[in-house]
């Protein structure tokens, strides 16, 4: 055993910086050491090859996916590159990107990032052959997994399915009870055995091992006895504790169970009666009091006709299928929505005016997409990605910033441009391209005097105003609400955009 060299819970440290609260909090209880890097990332340090080194949550996964990979090429005797990576569904645009650096450090080409509760949902779906036609089934999945808890409405038809709301709790899962169990042991044998367990790294790992354990025999049982051969200081140590007993001690951590339910429910605009069907899935599921108030909230038993351990594995395997020429898989339509809800911001003309923000992608939109929006302006500017409206404080709402430009002079007093805004099957945003729109206008020989005659009016006339209107090519088009008479002929003329991510 090696606590200070073995590395866990990579995913709490991908994408996110040092400071942040719930790295902080994650922090206190590893039993390696990490601090931060000069980039303001976490670092995390260990002894690999008789040194002292550190390595970045990115290395760190990418090792680990190389491992993977090395398993998969032993087992299928053949090169392994393709694969669909599940990933929780709050990830941000960081911790994607970064998902997808470790990725191909690994020597891997991820087809897809999927999301976890939609990987769930393919495979409970692509193999029911009883599935209505016009009636939509409203399925509810519920996965308690290790760190977290994730929260998803999807609604079945025949050879389909639509993810109708997505909600999670980032912090709320098994290792929660894990650490209730805990910190109960260790006061009770700091009380008893004048032992403090927090002193000794190997013994706080083999106290957490002996806490999960006790955990998974509660679930079965009313009560667990606890035994620990030499746990510090030579010293063996006891422990005993019922069901009733780790409930009431765990009465915080069940209170926040309720809230991503009630979230995902008002977000699919349903009520429990709509609601057909609940799947439980994940480790921390097996809890008894966590599923009581799964039973209360819908009001109907929770099913387990999955493995909870195993379905988002065998989701992204089917959707990694599915997306590759080798593989011939039954017909199944996955529409999945991007869980937040992303907005352009830039700055006018004006110094004084206050920045101008449109909405691209509503919550729950379609992935993937691609939207473009036209802008007038008179020279280089910058546009800022954001995230709005999550109602989340660990979500930073900058994602990246993009400057469009330099301009080629233009005919008109102001530039016409077509900027194309994509949200990448990995649920990945970008300014894709930044397009200006040449307009070349006939004037017809005979109204050139009365041309001449109106210069001054024309002149005096006011400049569109800083505008911008948005086109989505796969639903509606919204006409540009300008100044000026409609465009005749356009040319376009492609541009560079620098990108700040």
């Amino acid at each position: 055993m090696n606590p200070r060299n073995s590395i866990s819970q990579i995913k709490r440290l991908l994408g996110r910086k040092f400071s942040d609260p719930e790295v902080q909090s994650d922090i206190a209880s590893f039993p390696f050491r990490v601090t931060e890097g000069p980039d303001g990332f976490p670092l995390v340090h260990v002894r690999f090859l008789g040194e002292e080194r550190t390595f970045t949550p990115t290395q760190l996964l990418a090792m680990v996916l190389s491992n993977l990979k090395s398993i998969a090429e032993g087992n299928l005797k053949t090169a392994v590159v393709d694969c669909c990576i599940g990933i929780p569904v709050y990830f941000t645009d960081l911790q994607r990107r970064a998902v997808l650096d470790a990725a191909t450090i690994a020597g891997l080409r991820p087809l897809r990032l999927f999301h976890e509760t939609t990987a769930t949902a393919l495979a409970y779906g692509i193999y029911k052959t009883d599935l209505p036609e016009h009636d939509q089934l409203n399925v509810a999945f519920v996965d308690v997994g290790h760190a977290s808890m994730q929260v998803s409405i999807v609604g079945y038809k025949k050879g389909q399915l639509k993810m109708l709301s997505h909600a999670y709790d980032r912090s709320l899962g098994g290792r929660d009870f894990d650490e209730v169990l805990f910190k109960h042991f260790v006061a009770k044998f700091k009380e008893e055995y004048k032992l403090d367990v927090y002193q000794n790294a190997r013994a706080c790992l083999r106290l957490r091992v002996a806490c999960e354990k006790i955990k998974k025999v509660l679930s079965a049982n009313p009560e667990a006895p606890l035994n620990i051969e030499c746990l510090m200081d030579e010293k063996d140590v006891r422990g005993f504790i019922r069901r009733d007993e780790f409930e009431h001690i765990s009465a915080p951590v069940l209170e926040r169970v309720k809230g991503p339910l009630e979230k995902a429910l008002t977000e699919a605009g349903l009520t429990t009666e709509n609601v057909h069907i609940v799947e439980v899935v994940g480790s921390g599921s097996r809890v008894p009091a966590i599923i009581k108030i799964i039973t209360e909230f819908f009001g109907k038993e929770p099913r387990r006709t999955m493995n909870a351990s195993e379905c988002v594995a065998r989701g992204c395997a089917l959707q990694c299928a599915m997306l590759s020429p080798t593989f011939k898989v039954r017909e199944f339509q996955v529409n999945d929505g991007f869980p937040f809800s992303v907005a352009l911001s830039w700055k006018q003309e004006s110094q004084n005016s206050a920045p101008q923000q449109t909405l691209v992608f509503p919550k729950g939109n379609a992935i993937p997409s691609i939207k473009s929006l036209t802008f007038y302006k008179l020279s280089t500017f910058e546009v800022d990605v954001l995230y709005v409206g999550t109602g989340d404080s660990q979500i930073p709402q900058k994602i990246s910033t993009y400057t469009i430009g330099p301009f080629q002079p233009s005919k008109c007093e102001k530039t016409k441009l077509k900027v194309k805004v994509c949200l990448s099957i990995h649920g990945i945003v970008t300014v894709d391209s930044a397009m200006m729109l040449e307009e070349d206008v006939e004037v017809p020989v005979s109204s050139a005097n009365e041309a001449l005659k109106d210069t001054t009016k024309m002149d005096t006339d006011d400049a569109p105003s800083d505008h911008v209107s948005g086109t989505d090519a796969n639903m509606h088009e919204q006409a540009p609400a300008e100044n000026g008479a409609q465009d005749s002929e356009e040319k376009s003329v492609p541009m560079e955009t620098d990108a700040k991510v």
